[in-house]
């Protein structure tokens, strides 16, 4: 099992002179963060701005100079949690012992930055409109397992292309393309589908979460779309449809205009994509819990909370490095089935099929199939949710009632009936 309070980080600084120097004995308020609305991650901290061998740190860590911030757990080997070049500086602090305050962003903060004008004729697809504005802006793509749609004419005269590749990947997602994000990793983007994440992890009310804010609003529903055509000779528009969405909440009408050029059939589809954004009860999940340094944006996570549980997807996380805490924003979701397991039919298995409800007998639960450690939980009713036959532990299982077992993960063949 993995014990959160087993992981530290350390914050190194490349210089530009390219020198590296461990400076985390200097630093304190350190974090970062990877928020719903941004591309890039950000690094802050303050630093003690203490005389060295090579003099006060300010006059080291100047705008451009690179930081790198590592986590490792136990004593193992470190990982790159992130790294980032410095955009703000105080220079007030490079002739006193005054702290200093950095921040630094990673690779992907030029593109969010940056505006441009685009066009596309009508065709093109997501995948290739998001490699060519990464290519031009100088970013290597590594991995893409994002939505790969076919978008109308894009054309933009001005735009910021952090927010012009929101919007196209909204588009996608719009289009059956799913939830994406983007990241940087060692310098590199991924954009990737929700839960890329091999391992999910848990976290309990009652386990390890510090603070819950849950909150469901209607507030600026759209219940209805009322779509009016052209105007006749006395500027009259005719109602030409009415699509409904979620009335129970009452009746909260939007009207839109259906243009010259379109069909009464892409104006409907205009409506059912307005109710789809803003036709449901609006839901803020936000969870402190202890600080996992793997868990990145767009990762799965299960929760159980008083008000629910299940599998969520991170859509906001900001990691406290001091405190070892993080603070998460999330959306409900469900685990894709992988290819060897259920793609919306049972998959059967011997005797037992995803779907079942069985008897767990108690024993070791693990994070993934393969997995070669994993924590002790007690007996129970589980359901059957994935199943990859041929690995160590083929069986994944979810209690039903989490006052009877904590179970949620990974078991071996023969550990319940």
């Amino acid at each position: 099992m993995v014990d959160p309070l087993k992981y530290s980080y350390y914050l190194v600084l490349v210089t530009e002179k390219k020198k590296k120097y461990d400076i985390t004995n200097f630093v304190e308020d350190l974090g970062w963060e990877e928020l719903e609305n941004e591309l890039a991650a950000k690094l802050s901290c303050t630093v003690k701005n203490d005389k060295t061998t090579k003099g006060r740190l300010s006059s080291l860590t100047k705008p451009g100079c690179y930081l790198y911030l590592y986590y490792r757990y136990k004593t193992g080997t470190a990982h790159e949690a992130m790294r980032g070049r410095i955009v703000e500086w105080n220079p007030s602090a490079k002739l006193s012992s005054q702290p200093l305050q950095l921040k630094a962003y990673d690779n992907l903060y030029d593109l969010q930055e940056s505006e441009d004008c685009v066009y596309y004729s009508s065709g093109a697809r997501t995948k290739q409109v998001i490699q060519d504005f990464f290519k031009k802006w100088g970013i290597t793509i590594n991995k893409y397992t994002g939505p790969n749609v076919t978008h109308g004419v894009i054309k933009e005269d001005k735009k910021k292309l952090g927010t012009l590749v929101k919007d196209i990947l909204d588009e996608a997602k719009k289009k059956g393309g799913g939830y994406s994000v983007i990241r940087s990793v060692k310098g590199k983007a991924q954009i990737l589908g929700i839960g890329s994440n091999s391992n999910i992890y848990h976290f309990g009310e009652t386990e390890n979460m510090i603070s819950v804010s849950h909150k469901i609003s209607t507030s600026g529903m759209v219940t209805r779309v009322k779509i009016l055509g052209e105007a006749d000779d006395d500027k009259r528009r005719p109602v030409e449809a009415t699509v409904d969405g979620q009335t129970k909440y009452g009746i909260r009408q939007k009207i839109i205009t259906r243009a010259k050029d379109d069909s009464l059939d892409e104006a409907k589809k205009t409506a059912k994509e307005t109710l789809e954004d803003d036709g449901k009860p609006k839901e803020e999940i936000k969870v402190v819990t202890v600080d996992m340094p793997v868990i990145r944006k767009g990762d799965i996570v299960h929760i159980k909370m008083s008000t629910g549980s299940g599998y969520y997807w991170v859509k906001a996380i900001t990691h406290d490095c001091d405190k070892m805490e993080m603070t998460i924003s999330l959306k409900k979701t469900k685990l894709k089935s992988s290819s060897s397991s259920s793609s919306g039919n049972k998959k059967k298995t011997g005797n037992f099929s995803v779907g079942d409800t069985v008897n767990f007998h108690g024993g070791t639960h693990y994070v993934s199939s393969d997995a070669s450690s994993g924590y002790q939980v007690a007996a129970g009713k589980a359901k059957i949710t994935h199943s990859n036959p041929g690995s160590a532990h083929p069986w994944c299982l979810e209690g039903l009632d989490w006052s009877e077992t904590h179970l949620c993960g990974w078991v071996d063949e023969g550990t319940f009936d």
